[in-house]
């Protein structure tokens, strides 16, 4: 044992007679002879604890294993040589006293506690703070109890005979409320105190009257209220009936399923409702729909919001519909699995489980569904009527904006749109919609967060010339998007895909960017090799939930970079087994994108002629663009605009010069030029202000045109339909 565990142990001062430990006796001579409720320091006196409430690891293994209800709920586990201090036995009621809260609990020995401290299994009581335990000794026995129940829950028999079975062999005080669930829902009981019990407190000996009441096992409760807390307050009116799921916005399909399957037979035709499967991302208002549904059927359902009180019902509920929430359902917790096993096998039950995936649920409890509901995405409509909704908590966000709001919120679930309101209080502009479109930079919609791309603030201004370039991608990316009814008068699709191919460094991936940012579209890159896994199935997956996301969130550009790492020619030498499997899988999506799915495929390559022809049809990657190496005005253009914050001596003859001693460079090769000029000034003075056309000869000789003449032979039989024999 250390010599720090042989200091811990309790001392008594000679002075107040008040328990503590060795390491805080000289501490304690500040409140020494003050009741143990001042005290800063753990320490007991006169049957009262003062201690800190702490949490240890499996604090439910140390109860005994017959503990239901009300006992195992208001536990208390304490170390043994404290009990002994304050004069405690197992199982012995104490009152818990933390700010204005009051806490009845029992306590049960347990060594992994600490000397002067306890363990409240109920998370009522904060964790880690200072806290105050007395004893409790006159205690009386009742047979029969008066209790107020509120709750959204009708009292009936079964309910009372559960609340009989929860407080049975329990301590209470008159009038502090014990919280419990019942069916996924909150019930509060009020225990009151007998009419002549309550006079005779009145008199001389209430003091010796005691407030903790100790129920027996067969006692019996009596109801005093209808049981509804809109019923208790009669001074209040009655709030109106909610007989639909107006008050939740967006999710149009899914409520129009609830209300035609769920709502209608229960409350119009009284009929059996069917079983309903609900499913969609996080933060797409699933627990909210499902909350409202619950108030809309009131007493006719159960709610349970957790796999733990599933396992805790194991399956026996009441009520004509089950409203089951949660995240996922693992198929290896095995209890979990039973328990809803047994709950849909009752065929008379209406099931309403939600999940994240509907893909995650064994097939054998989907089955059972006969009717699935995806909370998608939200449309604009949708979007629009998430935002009437929220708004009201948002004060300074104006109506006039919704519509403008909704407009540019692609794939934003109703979650992302309240955090966007959220952070739009503390973000920079001079209007509620400037906030708005700041905060917007920082929020990223829910679906596409693992996959997305932060494009930064690139625009057409800073890509240099291919002036007919920019009108060729904008004609085919941003003219659908903003003019769909031209496409339509004329009867057309817009382009499904769109390939840019030409020599490495010139500027493909920015302009892929630029139009990200151009478009307004939500923009999803993804390179060639990183979809390759060494897992089989893996790489097709990763391609199947990319173009879903895409799907989801849709307007949206899929950006493909080296897409010749997946789509290479099958059974050429660059082809395996995988990519062949992962091409037929893009293929199969490619596919998919209907006109109205508002998907856009754009990929980049420096090979196009080493990918399979069958990516390359019309309806896959329908325009080829090439993205050349620059012409003297693009290389002009590019100059000017990487030495806008250089002087030269001669600005426009060096500009001139340089345009024509460049000519075969890339862009990336033409900024590379103009950056190790402006080193080799640098080198000869740090101070130096201007770069000399010495300089740009210099870096002239150091960056030479790398792009290789059989690429260009390469790029023109592509362009005119000819196979390279490269």
């Amino acid at each position: 044992m250390s010599s720090a565990k042989k200091k811990s142990i309790l001392v008594t001062c000679p002075q107040c007679d008040a328990v503590l430990l060795t390491k805080d006796s000289n501490r304690h001579q500040d409140f020494c002879g003050k009741s143990a409720e001042e005290s800063e320091i753990s320490c007991a006196r006169n049957g009262v604890l003062r201690g800190f409430n702490v949490a240890i690891d499996k604090a439910e293994s140390f109860l005994p294993p017959d503990a239901v209800g009300w006992e195992k709920e208001h536990s208390i586990l304490i170390n043994q040589q404290t009990m002994e201090t304050l004069g405690l036995l197992a199982r012995q009621p104490v009152r818990i006293r933390y700010s204005d809260d009051v806490f009845i609990g029992i306590v049960w020995p347990c060594k992994e506690v600490a000397l002067l401290k306890i363990s409240i299994l109920s998370t009522r009581i904060p964790r880690e703070r200072m806290i105050t335990m007395e004893t409790l000794n006159s205690i009386d026995t009742v047979t029969s109890l008066g209790i107020t129940v509120e709750s959204t829950l009708r009292v009936t028999v079964a309910l009372k005979g559960f609340l009989e079975a929860y407080l049975s062999h329990s301590y209470l005080e008159y009038g502090l409320p014990v919280v419990l669930k019942y069916l996924g829902q909150i019930v509060k009981v009020i225990p009151e105190e007998p009419i002549e019990q309550r006079i005779g407190r009145m008199g001389l000996d209430a003091k010796s009257r005691p407030t903790v009441i100790s129920t027996s096992v067969d006692f019996r409760i009596q109801i005093l209220n209808s049981g509804t807390s809109s019923e208790t307050t009669s001074s209040e009116s009655p709030k109106p009936q909610i007989t639909d799921l107006s008050n939740i916005g967006g999710a149009f399909g899914a409520k129009r399923i609830l209300t035609d399957y769920v709502i209608t037979p229960v409350l119009h035709r009284h009929e059996p409702p069917c079983s309903v499967l609900i499913w969609g991302l996080p933060g797409s208002g699933k627990t909210l729909l499902l909350q409202e549904l619950s108030r809309v059927l009131s007493g006719n359902v159960t709610y349970i919001g957790s796999c733990d009180e599933l396992v805790e019902l194991g399956g026996d509920v009441t009520g004509q519909v089950v409203i089951v929430d949660l995240n996922e359902v693992e198929k290896e917790n095995s209890k979990v699995n039973h328990a809803l096993g047994k709950l849909l096998a009752e065929e008379k039950t209406c099931v309403i489980l939600c999940v994240r995936s509907s893909e995650s649920l064994d097939l054998g409890f989907r089955v059972r569904f006969p009717v699935e509901a995806e909370i998608t995405v939200p449309t604009q409509e949708e979007r629009l009527e998430i935002l009437s909704k929220i708004s009201a908590n948002f004060n300074n966000f104006p109506p006039e904006n919704h519509l403008e709001i909704a407009r540019h919120t692609h794939g934003f679930t109703g979650g992302d749109l309240c955090s966007l309101l959220k952070a739009s209080r503390f973000a920079r502009g001079d209007t509620p919609l400037d906030r708005v479109n700041d905060a917007k930079k920082r929020i990223r919609p829910t679906g596409i967060r693992q996959f997305i791309l932060e494009v930064p603030n690139v625009s057409w201004q800073d890509i240099g010339g291919n002036e007919e370039l920019k009108l060729e991608i904008q004609q085919a990316v941003i003219w659908p998007q903003k003019h769909p009814e031209a496409f339509e008068r004329f009867g057309i699709d817009p382009p499904a895909g769109i390939l840019l191919y030409g020599p490495p460094g010139c500027s493909k991936t920015l302009i892929a960017r630029a139009l990200a940012n151009e478009a307004k579209m939500n923009f999803l890159a993804v390179k060639g090799p990183e979809l390759f896994s060494k897992w089989v199935g893996d790489s097709e997956k990763a391609i199947r939930d990319l173009f879903s996301r895409a799907r989801q969130v849709a307007p949206t550009i899929v950006f493909f970079d080296e897409i010749d790492a997946v789509g290479s020619s099958r059974g050429s030498e660059k082809s395996s087994g995988v990519s062949d499997r992962v091409l037929a899988q893009l293929l199969t999506e490619l596919d998919g994108l209907e006109k109205s799915s508002r998907v856009v495929l754009l990929a980049a390559t420096n090979r196009p002629d080493q990918l399979d022809s069958a990516l390359l049809r019309p309806g896959r990657l329908d325009r080829a663009i090439y993205v050349g190496l620059p012409c003297e005005v693009t290389r002009r253009a590019i100059l000017e605009m990487r030495t806008r914050k250089m002087k030269f001596e001669d600005p426009t003859s060096t500009i001139q010069k340089l345009v024509e001693k460049t000519s075969g460079y890339s862009g990336a090769e033409l900024v590379a030029v103009c950056r190790t000029a402006a080193m080799f000034a640098m080198r000869e003075s740090i101070e130096a202000s201007v770069v000399q056309w010495k300089h740009f000869e210099e870096a002239l000789v150091a960056v030479v045109s790398r792009t290789e003449a059989y690429l260009l032979e390469i790029y023109e039989d592509f362009k005119a339909g000819r196979t390279s024999n490269a």
